[in-house]
This record gives C-alpha cells, sequence and structure tokens, in this order.
C-alpha cells in the first residue's frame, strides 16, 4: 500500500464524520454562528495548507512554544548537525512541549518540529549526546521536509468536531469499561452491527435499509480505523528512518535505539537502520541562526 493511500485511510474517516456532525448541527445554529462555521471552516482550512498560521496550529495542536535562551542553548551542538545534514533552521523551526518527560520528537506542517522537554533536560543533563539527539530530532526533521505530515495540521482543525465527540466517547468508555457487561458488549459489537443491518433489510424499506448499513459501517469502522491509523503511524516511522539514513544519522539513531525499551516495534526499526549501506552523508556549511 503506497503512502498517500495509507494516509487516506487513517485520515478520511474523521474528516468525513466531521463534516456530517456540522452538517447535523449547523441547521439549530443561529444564522450568525452558522454562517461563522460555514465561512471560517474552509478558510482556516486553506490558510493551514498553505502553511499561514502554523505556529498558532503548533501550539493549539501540539501545545508547543518557542524555545527560550537557555534551551537553545543547550540544543545548540545538536541544531549545529542538523544544519550540516540540511534539516535544521531555518528550513525548520523548532519548538519544545512542557509536561512530556520521555525523549522524543514530532513535526507537522510545512516546517514545525516539536521536541519534548525531556529531550532537552537529557542534553542539559549530559545522558543524550548530541549527536543521538540531532537523530532523534533529524527523524521528525524528516518527516516534515518529506512532506509526509504537510496537511497534518489543516486535516486537525477540520476533524476537531470528531476529535471532540471521540474524546468525549472515550471518556465514558473509560468509565464504564470495568463493568463487565460493557466490556462484552464493546466486544460483542460485530453481533450487534449485523443484527441492525439484518433488521433494516428484512424491513425492506428504504429508510431502515439505510439505517441498518450506517450502523453496521460505523461498526466495522470501530474496527477498521484503529488498524489504519496503526499502519500510517508505521509508514511515518519507516519515512522518518530513511530520511535519518540520507541524513548520514543512522548509526546514532540505532544508539539511541538501543537504550530504549526493546519493544516489537523497536527491534523492527533496528536492522533498517543497521543494514544501511549508506555512506556517511557530508557535512554541508551551513549558518546556525538558532532553534527559533
Amino acid at each position: 500500500m503506497n503512502r498517500s493511500t495509507s494516509k487516506a485511510l487513517a485520515t478520511t474517516p474523521g474528516v468525513v464524520i466531521s463534516i456530517l456532525l456540522v452538517m447535523t448541527i449547523g441547521p439549530v445554529l443561529p444564522a450568525l454562528a452558522a454562517w461563522v462555521v460555514l465561512i471560517a471552516g474552509p478558510v482556516t482550512t486553506v490558510l493551514l495548507l498553505c502553511g499561514v498560521g502554523e505556529s498558532l496550529a503548533a501550539r493549539f495542536f501540539l501545545h508547543a512554544r518557542r524555545p527560550t535562551a537557555a534551551e537553545e542553548a543547550t540544543l545548540a551542538p545538536a541544531v549545529a548537525l542538523l544544519c550540516q545534514r540540511k534539516l535544521g533552521p531555518p528550513l525548520i523551526e523548532l519548538r519544545v512541549r512542557d509536561g512530556v518527560y520521555p525523549i522524543g520528537a514530532n513535526g507537522g506542517g510545512r516546517r514545525t518540529v516539536v521536541v519534548s522537554d525531556g529531550l532537552i533536560a537529557a542534553m542539559r543533563e549530559g545522558v543524550l549526546p548530541a549527536e543521538q539527539a540531532a537523530a532523534v530530532i533529524a527523524h521528525s526533521s524528516g518527516l516534515v521536509r518529506s512532506g509526509a505530515v504537510r496537511s497534518d495540521f489543516a486535516l486537525n482543525f477540520w476533524a476537531l468536531p470528531w476529535q471532540i465527540v471521540q474524546g468525549f466517547g472515550l471518556g465514558v468508555g473509560r468509565a464504564f469499561s470495568r463493568l463487565p457487561l460493557v466490556s462484552l458488549a464493546w466486544r460483542g459489537r460485530f453481533i450487534v452491527g449485523a443484527v441492525a443491518l439484518a433488521q433494516g433489510v428484512a424491513e425492506g424499506t428504504p429508510a431502515t435499509i439505510v439505517s441498518g448499513a450506517i450502523g453496521a459501517g460505523v461498526i466495522v469502522l470501530s474496527y477498521a480505523m484503529p488498524r489504519w491509523d496503526a499502519r500510517w503511524q508505521s509508514a511515518l516511522v519507516a519515512i522518518g528512518d530513511t530520511q535519518v539514513t540520507e541524513a548520514g544519522l543512522a548509526g546514532h539513531l540505532d544508539e539511541f535505539l538501543q537504550r530504549c525499551p526493546q519493544t516489537p516495534a523497536t527491534a523492527d526499526r533496528r536492522p533498517r537502520l543497521t543494514s544501511s549501506s549508506q555512506p556517511e552523508a557530508r557535512p554541508h556549511l551551513a549558518l546556525v541562526t538558532g532553534a527559533s
């Protein structure tokens, strides 16, 4: 499955469901509010696709802020390596997310890479070498530069109604997950979908057939969407690893992964990094202008 298809499967259901939710709620909104939703939604989406307002989107969706002067100084050795590989500022803009202690980074849009404050703390304390930090950041920077996450902010904005409903549903699910009957009903939801479809077809009217098909479709999506999302996340990891390898930082990323808990996902990644015959990338002269 190619990259475009994998991303479409992961993101389209949320977008479509959000459109249906807006169409359902829109008619009951006051006229002014309905017009604001109708006009502001598409305009904001287009602007985000063009890269306008990306820093605000990063703050809203990723809870990211600009690094302080002290954080820039801590990141400077890693940023220098990234700039040599053409994966650092000003081609990308680094942001920091507070309250995330594991070492990590993620990217979105056309130029935004967010590092955890745990990564910065590890560098400041000398626990994480600059080369390994650069490799971790390069993974996300490579994703941004490859275009794989270019539309993510726009898609996240457009899918906000679905995300709100999904968050509410997950909260309710956690609250009742310990009840045996609720847990059993969720595990056997495919039976509910089959019964709904069979009843709709048995009654034979267009309305019941459509409602039964919609109910069955929702059940099918509840199985398919997590799989599609997991497949896309795996594809992103592979794309980022390729970008890191092309930048000549695969060895440093593998060294970092050796220090991480050895999960099946980690085991799948390490051979891809260690078996690469890509020669060490030759550094390019670059002006380091800071991390933001």
